[in-house]
């Protein structure tokens, strides 16, 4: 394997990480505000709904850490010191200095667009499912014990609160849902291959050969002191903060700081990171596997409610990118789940930001014949999709997607 993982690792320098074209709206990877879609939900009228299942991810928010900004300043302000700071540099210290005080206190919260992306998709499920939402059975919300998962259920929440005043919804947060909703916080073989695993091997090898260093050039200038590792460092540090500027409402022309092939590059390379951690690869399947008990979960609740057992008109669950990504993957939602020894490949067949945009979401929607049949309908941030590889039907019987969900619990054990 370790011969493998270096063969793998020399090609990269070869390929050079060949992407498609993709926007600059999808070069911020995870860190995209949600597209939402453009129209609402139809199915036939030989169907009826009544119940939700649904799997979200929080809403755009700030930064989640101070690191890369600091990582920037401290090198902004060296080349400072020295006399190679560039006036670009010298106007990105300045955007740093704002942002640092602008996230002060509020570092990874909720903002204002992830507010308005949860109460948007919450609108339009109360819009598109009215009946669901008509009775007398409650909705029951749960949240990882991360304020910002905590915001965007109470988000979700007070607006179907708002579209129906008779509606009982049933909030919880904690790390009493870690199990199912943040279990890359607990699983013992997951912790070991985050530390350990093989993967950081690839990751790196691809990262050298990729991570360019003229965005750092065009800010530090021509310094001995900063080699090229920490270059390449500095350039990828500058990304992955600028790319958190749309969802936090700042605006900014990426082409002041990276030409189109770097943009691509560094994107490339934090979209491997999640497809290594977060998806499952040809180094493990412990990334999917994680989310068994979260498919299990999705089971026996809908379960309870088709038999009678449970009246509940949704289930909500708001957590994080990382527990989608394993979901889909395990599930193996098409352009969720890729397997390949050639990892310079993964940018052209798995796209983080098609899968994990902010507010990206997971619902099943469950639905009554006048016969009493019960189908259910996949949607992967609010489009339909087929859920079953080699099976073009969107309204499948439960019964199918009971057995095809379960099939990837009963095929670990």
């Amino acid at each position: 394997m370790r011969k493998l993982i270096l063969l793998i690792a020399a090609i990269f320098a070869i390929n050079a990480a060949a992407t498609s074209s993709f926007t600059t709206d999808q070069l911020l990877g995870s860190h995209r505000p949600y597209p939402a879609p453009d129209s609402i939900a139809q199915y036939p009228d030989t169907l009826r709904p009544f119940y939700i299942s649904h799997v979200g991810r929080h809403g755009s928010r700030f930064p989640s850490s101070p690191s890369k900004a600091s990582f920037i300043k401290f090198y902004l302000n060296h080349a400072d010191t020295t006399g190679t700071i560039t006036p670009k540099g010298r106007e990105l210290m300045g955007t740093i200095d704002a942002v640092i005080a602008r996230c002060d206190g509020r570092w990874g919260d909720l903002d204002s667009l992830g507010m308005a992306e949860q109460q948007g998709i919450a609108q339009r499920m109360y819009d598109n499912y009215p009946e669901v939402f008509a009775g007398d059975y409650p909705v029951e919300a749960i949240a990882t014990y991360s304020p910002r998962a905590i915001m965007s259920m109470y988000a979700f929440t007070h607006k179907l609160a708002q579209n129906s005043h008779d509606v009982e919804i049933t909030t919880s947060a904690g790390t009493r849902h870690s199990g199912i909703l943040r279990p890359y916080d607990i699983d013992t073989a997951y912790i070991a291959y985050d530390k350990d695993g093989q993967w950081r091997e690839v990751y790196n090898q691809f990262f050298a050969s990729q991570c360019p260093t003229g965005v750092a050039d065009r800010l530090i200038g021509d310094n001995p002191d900063i080699s090229r590792d920490a270059r390449q460092e500095l350039s990828f540090a500058v990304y992955s903060l600028l790319s958190c500027f749309p969802a936090m409402g700042i605006d900014i022309d990426f082409a002041d700081y990276f030409t189109d092939d770097e943009l691509q590059r560094l994107w490339s390379i934090d979209n491997l990171d999640h497809y290594l951690l977060c998806s499952a690869n040809t180094l493990s399947t412990v990334p999917a596997e994680i989310a068994i008990p979260l498919v299990y979960e999705i089971v026996e609740a809908a379960d309870r409610v088709v038999e009678g057992r449970r009246p509940v008109a949704a289930d909500l669950r708001f957590a994080h990118a990382e527990t989608l990504m394993p979901l889909l993957s395990l599930l193996q939602i098409d352009g969720c789940h890729y397997l390949t020894h050639y990892f310079d490949q993964v940018a052209a067949n798995w796209q983080d930001f098609n899968i994990v945009p902010m507010a990206a979401n997971l619902q099943f929607i469950f639905f009554k014949t006048s016969r009493g049949d019960i189908y259910v309908r996949t949607d992967l941030n609010e489009h339909p999709i087929t859920l079953i590889p080699g099976n073009a039907a969107i309204y499948l019987p439960w019964h199918t997607v009971r057995d095809y969900l379960l099939n990837f619990i009963l095929a670990t054990n």
